[in-house]
């Protein structure tokens, strides 16, 4: 059941309407119900996965629990806890990676195994890949650590940890949650308040905006440039490329409004996912703004622990001893570098998402390497750390850092993704500027898709700055007159509608991350 789908918005309205018809003591009872009939509908086979993970992981968080409270000593129980702690890991990210990536190493190997004329291959599978299924297993683990490191209490109830791993709004994109952050909203019977009504159904309409008007109308043209790129000039594919930029933030921003603002509709907070990374001023800036629950999963339970643990230690004695300044900042490298991998390889199988995780983290571990260099740069050309001009140039220069980054997660090979890059290179801006009607209209949009585009770009950015600021929309809204709220309300409505589901030419897809 998609999320741009009629059948889903008749689904998620008749949802929350039950919801506050029901008494509230047994209002997490109808969210799991309606949790799992979402899930249902992508399914009866994919629910195995889901409901496998969910007994797995209460039943080892119950277990270690179990341990704990009756062990001898706690570092037996310590032990005892690590080892069920490593087998839950090992049994849902092996069921994620099997899933995930057995066809992609098949045919890796097959081909590696080629080159030497062996006769033996790898049979590929066709595999289902379950929906959300990087999303609820990185949810439960991170669940199963913080039971095991003693932050939270094991839920001794299996139905509502079922409704923490399964809660509808999010299981198609996220936001990835700690339990103790989503699962007590969950729980709690919320009264109804007009206002988070209101303010909910702002968001998922906001969102809806996101999607339908930018997201998807911004695709007819990368689906073109990315597809035969050759065929195009330098400035063509330079548009296509910072289009997917545009087009990514926007379909992945949109859906997690509707996601929080479903929730909201309900009383369930849900934290924001974005706080406008394309505004960030380096790359280590805008990864803390983008997919925050994403990267801030991979912070507290894949970096910290490498850079407190033992080797990590080991590595800096030795890197302060033999190699000064960078040496004191070798414990930091190695853990970057594997977060970052992870991150890529998170996002999908394939060489273009390892060499994304690569890009990242080698930008990321020079920039730490350089800074000395750099502040002493800026010093020297007395460069004032918040002039808006540098502020500027460091946006400028980071979106344009990521706009090349994230061609190789879209392009066909990482050959195509470098081939573009290169085609960048050689920018006729004389050329495109004279013929610009004709060279917009070849990539893919007449001219009223782009004026359209352009001008639903512009209100988001226009949005993007006020909430920079700390302006909260929504809120600020809801202080002006009420025709003034109704005239927004309903041209929000009106642009998603005549340019979203009804505008000339419009193609919807699926959400971009639904498919990681």
């Amino acid at each position: 059941m998609s999320f741009i789908s009629a059948t889903f918005i008749v689904f998620f309205m008749a949802v929350i309407l039950l919801y506050y018809l029901t008494p509230l003591k047994y209002r997490w009872v109808l969210l799991l119900i309606a949790s799992y009939g979402f899930y249902l509908s992508s399914g009866v086979k994919v629910m195995l996965f889901l409901l496998f993970t969910t007994a797995v992981v209460y039943g080892g968080a119950r277990w270690m629990e179990s341990v704990r409270d009756h062990a001898k000593s706690k570092k037996a129980a310590k032990k005892t806890n690590k080892r069920i702690l490593l087998l839950e890991a090992l049994v849902n990210f092996g069921i994620l990676f099997v899933l995930k990536y057995y066809n992609f190493i098949a045919d890796n190997l097959n081909g590696l195994i080629g080159m030497f004329k062996y006769d033996f291959s790898m049979p590929l599978v066709n595999l289902i890949l379950p929906l959300g299924i990087s999303f609820y297993t990185f949810q439960a683990v991170g669940y199963s650590i913080d039971v095991y490191r003693g932050k939270i209490k094991a839920e001794t109830n299996f139905l509502q940890f079922a409704l923490f791993l399964s809660f509808f709004p999010q299981m198609t994109q996220g936001p990835i949650f700690r339990y103790g952050d989503l699962a007590p909203q969950l729980k709690e019977g919320h009264k109804f308040s007009l206002t988070n009504l209101k303010f909910g159904l702002e968001l998922v309409l906001w969102g809806y905006f996101k999607k339908l008007v930018i997201a998807d109308a911004a695709s007819t043209a990368v689906t073109n440039v990315f597809g035969r790129y050759d065929t195009f000039d330098g400035m063509q594919v330079l548009i296509g490329m910072v289009l997917y930029a545009i087009q990514i933030y926007a379909d992945f921003s949109g859906g997690i409004d509707m996601t929080r603002g479903i929730a909201q509709a309900m009383g369930i907070n849900l934290v924001d996912n974005f706080r406008q990374p394309y505004f960030g001023n380096s790359v280590a800036e805008y990864w803390r703004r983008w997919h925050m629950s994403m990267t801030n999963w991979m912070r507290d339970y894949v970096f910290f622990p490498l850079t407190f643990a033992h080797f990590s230690t080991k590595i800096g004695k030795w890197g302060r001893h033999h190699l000064k300044t960078i040496g004191k900042q070798l414990p930091a490298y190695i853990p970057t570098f594997v977060t970052f991998m992870l991150i890529g390889i998170w996002h999908g199988a394939g060489w273009g998402f390892i060499a994304f995780g690569l890009y990242n983290s080698l930008i990321i571990i020079f920039s730490m390497a350089l800074t000395p260099a750099f502040d002493k740069c800026k010093s020297v050309l007395h460069i004032p750390e918040e002039a808006f001009w540098w502020r500027c140039f460091q946006i400028i220069r980071t979106f344009a850092i990521m706009v090349y980054g994230k061609t190789l997660t879209r392009a066909a090979s990482v050959h195509d993704a470098l081939a573009m890059m290169k085609a960048t290179l050689h920018l006729d801006f004389g050329m495109f500027f004279a013929n610009m009607k004709s060279e917009l209209i070849a990539v893919g949009l007449h001219g009223r898709q782009w004026v359209v585009l352009t001008a639903a770009i512009l209100i988001f950015f226009t949005v993007s700055v006020f909430r920079e600021k700390g302006v909260h929309i929504r809120e600020a809204v809801s202080r002006k007159p009420l025709p003034v709220r109704w005239v927004l309300i309903l041209g929000l409505l009106t642009a998603v509608l005549v340019f979203g589901v009804y505008g000339e030419g419009y193609s919807s897809s699926s959400f971009i991350y639904r498919n990681y």
